[in-house]
């Protein structure tokens, strides 16, 4: 089943489209088609291993930042985790807020040159 999400993304927003997308699926003509103007495309990659050609309109007609982001392998990713295991890594966070008071996490976050993670918890 194919899915318009630009679409759905311009009829949520007004038709202003989102400020941020990320793409993992490899779908750069939808993402071009959802962003808002001068919004961010993160391109993760393409689960399908599909890169199909891009409409260079759709790069001028968003007016929007796309950048490539490497997130390596499974198998790297795998013996990061074996690391982090191994060595009882453990990141330093600063200060913990729950789900309810995001804003003020980010507004912290901004204004308070935190010393490790600002960490958003769910549940």
């Amino acid at each position: 089943m194919i899915i318009d999400r630009h679409r759905a993304a311009r009829d949520l927003t007004g038709g202003r489209g989102v400020d941020r997308v990320i793409d993992t699926a490899g779908t750069l003509d939808q993402s071009l088609r959802s962003v808002a103007v001068d919004g961010h495309v993160a391109l993760v990659g393409a689960v399908s291993g599909d890169w199909p050609p891009i409409d260079a309109r759709l790069l001028f007609g968003a007016a929007a930042t796309v950048r490539a982001v490497a997130v390596g392998s499974r198998a790297q990713f795998t013996a990061m985790n074996d690391a982090i295991t191994a060595h009882r890594l453990r990141p330093v966070v600063d200060r913990v807020f729950p789900f309810e008071e995001a804003a003020q996490a980010y507004r912290y976050y901004e204004s308070a040159s935190p010393l490790g993670k600002v960490v958003i918890s769910v549940g």
